[in-house]
């Protein structure tokens, strides 16, 4: 029971401190111009056509305090697969994505436990969570990471901390939220999965340069 509560003390110190450090290193920000807007770097990727392109209303852009995103639909071969990226210029930011754990149910979908899983990419290694969201009859697999630089984590507290390495090391302060999502109608769980891996093996190098891009 003692070390039970020990080490909850610990964890809890932990993020009062990583918390403290974030305040104090985030009020040295430094603006961020992009060559192009996300949603135009979005269009076709390898082989998936752009079924819809959906902008996010101002309030919710106001709301999750967005500097740039894409919220994108693309199909290949019959199978769709939806795009959002959350992206932000500064470490100050770094609270403002909203997990789909938190936004989900509380827009009446029902989730399960997620799950982390690991993926490689070009021997990038993409850390992220998966659950099966639900809402009535429809069902989607939904696949979410956060990305700090060139680093990703399935969960807030180990992308605040990339965050903030990233600043202290390389300067660097932009970070962003993405989510997957894969219809489940037709696919099952394990089918969705593979569609999601094909999706993001195709549009991750181009994620990658647009964080990595300069004026």
């Amino acid at each position: 029971m003692g070390n039970g509560k020990n080490k909850q003390l610990i964890i809890l110190a932990g993020l009062l401190l990583l918390t403290s450090i974030l305040v104090y290193w985030s009020t040295d920000s430094v603006k961020v111009t992009k060559p192009v807007p996300l949603q135009t770097m979005f269009g076709p990727i390898q082989g998936y056509q752009v079924v819809r392109s959906s902008p996010l209303d101002d309030h919710i852009v106001s709301f999750l305090d967005l500097d740039d995103y894409v919220q994108t639909s693309y199909e290949k071969d019959g199978r769709g697969v939806s795009l959002y990226i959350g992206y932000y210029y500064t470490l100050d930011k770094v609270s403002a994505a909203h997990s789909p754990l938190v936004c989900y149910p509380g827009q009446g979908w029902k989730i399960n436990q997620p799950q982390e899983h690991r993926f490689i990419v070009n021997q990038h290694a993409i850390h992220y969570a998966e659950v099966t969201a639900g809402r009535g009859e429809y069902q989607e697999l939904v696949m979410f990471w956060y990305q700090a630089h060139e680093k990703t984590a399935p969960e807030v507290y180990s992308n605040k901390l990339n965050a903030l390495l990233n600043k202290i090391t390389k300067k660097k302060q932009e970070h962003a939220f993405v989510r997957i999502s894969i219809p489940l109608g037709t696919s099952s769980p394990q089918e969705a999965e593979v569609i999601g891996k094909n999706f993001i093996a195709a549009f991750y190098p181009v994620f990658l340069n647009y964080i990595n891009s300069t004026p």
